[in-house]
């Protein structure tokens, strides 16, 4: 009888951790921070180049054409 009592116990304890592995809400916190931090950077990159857009003068073909000599 003890060895069905030990493998009673076992089986209750295997099934105990299976579903705590099994359980869809655990979060991977490291995988989870590096893609903020990928959103973040992306996020302020783009924020800075809307911001930075009207103040970098942009060369227009017509100038270029008209100052031409050929």
């Amino acid at each position: 009888m003890g060895h069905l009592t030990l493998v009673a116990v076992m089986a209750v304890l295997f099934t105990l951790f299976m579903e705590t592995e099994a359980n869809p809400f655990v979060y991977n916190y490291e995988r989870l921070r590096i893609g903020g931090l990928v959103c973040t950077c992306l996020l302020v990159a783009g924020g800075v180049s809307v911001l930075l857009y009207k103040r970098c003068p942009r060369k227009s073909r017509r100038a270029e054409d008209e100052t031409s000599t050929i």
